[in-house]
């Protein structure tokens, strides 16, 4: 089947014509899903023929075209051009080539290595029996691929850098896609040492299986993926950069069903989302936790102490009343501004090898980022389980106050890793601080994993249940797991004790803690763990998981939804005010993904966002 004229005269000009011996050329053009360019990777006799032909039209191949050229020493060399409808389906493509050839039948031994000049290429050599060499260059760009082939009787010595040259040729003359939530960087030498540098940094031995490198930039963070592993024994670790010169190791990439455990925007810069389940959300990058799911360390139930010496007379007396009540985690003041609190180095050591769980929490004045940053970490390095950042009014008060926050996380994680369990403890009503940085501690690669917000509900003159719901519907938009935090401290009675935890147990929430230690009575402390019996549900009829905001909103929570929209390439200026762009966006995001609803936001937009997006936004503060 002939393909169209002009696409094909658009990929003649992009299949590269590499200097070669002698003389004559064929051109094939189809628009059968890939089969001119199945049988130039391998032979059609092949069982991957059929593999990768599948595979090409499985991506929606609009044409290949192919152009071969015979070589002096009875060898060919062939170029060839895909038309795909996007970027992530040419992408896919790059892979299942390689993958292809290096596993062609009777291929007595092959190479495959990264082409470091065009992001997304790969080189692999495979030596047939009778010493005959296969060669493949391929790379993509948008939703073009191209590549360059070579069969050379008899093996011998294979100059790759002429068919690099002009695949590299050739890729350039696809303009560049539109940059959008991730974006594909090219592997060089130095990567690799990078990588390498991390890896012993880590106390692994050995280097990453060649051609098995990924590297992409998330919203502005670097991010690379590697074969650890020997050869034959899979070991896929995910790498972040620290700085300009630094990576670290920061966990292990489960791969069910061949399909790597990484958020989708990677799954798709890299090619794998073929491989896929249509419509999985994906696995948020390391530092984040799944909704729903809390780090181990604010589990169940904890006790917050402002300070040791005045909460019980001894160390022993605060891990006896602990044991006694049901208190899981003590959360101890380890920090105020960059000012350390030697009382956490001093009762760590104790309260955790009596059984508890210990994390430090430390108030930040956002006058100093960095040096802050450096508290916090001490109390990381003396054995803390757990960090939590209380941040509160003076970063209402900043005019540069998404600056100030962005930097102290990215000092923190910097320090600690993004792995290490970060919480921020604050205000509960989002839509009452509305200049509050929530989406800056919350959002990006050094965001926090949890928030702890403070439902100090009799303060606020409301109902336990009324204020849980409240502080819930509007904290669930970062997309990040919460841990309730109540009060003891004005003399709560043990009925509405008991009714806010039945309203955090209905919200779904997986632990409480209270503040604070010193000013709990002795009646209230029972009623921190005791067993509960709550009714059914104690949602108000009609109530929104979520908040409904729309034109002339203002607020971090409009900044989120911006975030939100940008993150799934929705054109949205980050500001913090629903104006007509805002809810142009939206209108453009309902449309995209088939939701209906009004201009202002519902649950189910707000659900299919954060569910696309999880916890892996933008990092933008500005």
């Amino acid at each position: 089947m002939a393909a169209d004229p002009a696409l094909v005269a658009e990929l003649q000009a992009i299949a590269p014509t590499p200097v070669v011996g002698g003389a004559g050329e064929v051109v094939e053009a189809a628009s059968d899903g890939g089969e001119a360019l199945a049988a130039a990777v391998v032979a059609p006799e092949d069982p991957q023929f059929a593999v990768l032909r599948d595979a090409i039209a499985g991506q929606g191949a609009v044409a290949t075209l192919t152009r071969t050229s015979p070589l002096s020493d009875g060898g060919s060399t062939t170029s060839f051009a895909v038309a795909f409808p996007s970027g992530p389906a040419a992408r896919a493509i790059v892979r299942r080539s390689v993958l292809a050839l290096l596993a062609e039948a009777g291929a007595v031994s092959a190479l495959n290595s990264e082409l470091e000049a065009t992001p997304g290429g790969r080189v692999a050599i495979a030596i047939m029996p009778g010493g005959a060499l296969r060669t493949v260059a391929v790379a993509s760009r948008g939703g073009r691929l191209v590549g360059t082939i070579t069969v050379r009787p008899g093996g011998g010595a294979q100059d790759l850098q002429e068919l690099v040259n002009a695949l590299t040729a050739a890729w350039a003359r696809i303009a560049p896609p539109t940059p959008g939530t991730a974006d594909e960087l090219g592997v060089s030498d130095l990567l690799r040492q990078q990588i390498r540098v991390a890896w012993a940094a880590a106390g692994r031995t050995g280097e990453e299986v060649a051609g098995s490198m990924h590297a992409a930039t998330v919203e502005g963070g670097t991010w690379v993926m590697a074969d650890m592993g020997q050869p034959g024994a899979p070991e896929w670790w995910l790498f972040r950069a620290v700085d300009a010169t630094t990576y670290r190791a920061e966990s292990a990439v489960g791969m069910p069903d061949g399909c790597p455990s990484i958020p989708v925007a990677l799954r798709e810069v890299w090619g794998f989302a073929s491989e896929c389940v249509p419509g999985d959300p994906g696995a948020p990058l390391p530092g984040s936790v799944p909704a729903g799911e809390l780090p181990e360390s604010v589990r169940g139930v904890g006790m917050w102490i402002w300070y040791v010496g005045r909460a019980e007379p001894s160390l022993q007396d605060i891990i006896d009343r602990a044991q006694a009540n049901g208190v899981r985690t003590v959360h101890i003041k380890s920090g105020d501004g960059t000012r350390y609190w030697s009382q956490f180095d001093r009762a760590v050591g104790p309260l955790r090898a009596a059984g508890l769980r210990v994390c430090a929490w430390q108030y930040v004045r956002g006058r100093k980022p960095v040096a802050e940053a450096a508290i916090a970490a001490r109390a990381v390095r003396a054995g803390a389980d757990c960090l939590v950042v209380d941040a509160e009014i003076e970063f209402e008060r900043y005019r540069t106050r998404y600056q100030r926050a962005a930097r102290y996380m990215r000092a923190l994680r910097a320090r600690v890793g993004t792995a290490y369990p970060v919480g921020l403890t604050t205000f509960a009503y989002v839509d009452l601080h509305g200049r509050f940085p929530y989406s800056a501690f919350l959002n990006g690669p050094n965001a926090a994993q949890f928030t702890m917000p403070q439902v100090y509900w009799k303060a606020f003159r409301a109902s336990p249940a009324l204020a849980v719901e409240r502080t819930m519907r509007w904290n669930r938009i970062y997309g990040k797991p919460i841990a309730l935090l109540g009060s003891t401290y004005m003399r709560e009675s043990a009925v509405a004790i008991r009714r806010f935890r039945c309203a955090s147990q209905a919200a779904g929430v997986g632990g409480e803690s209270w503040w604070e230690w010193k000013n709990t009575r002795r009646g209230q402390w029972k009623w921190l763990a005791s067993p509960l019996t709550c009714r059914a549900s104690l949602a108000r009829p009609g109530a929104t998981r979520y908040p409904v905001i729309g034109m002339r909103s203002r607020g971090d929570a409009v900044r989120r939804l911006q975030q939100l929209l940008r993150g799934q390439g929705i054109g949205a200026r980050i500001n913090g005010v629903f104006s007509a762009s805002t809810r142009d966006a939206l209108a453009a995001y309902r449309a995209q993904r088939g939701l209906a609803g009004g201009p202002s936001t519902d649950d189910a937009v707000w659900a299919d966002l954060i569910q696309r997006s999880g916890s892996v936004m933008t990092s933008r503060v500005g």
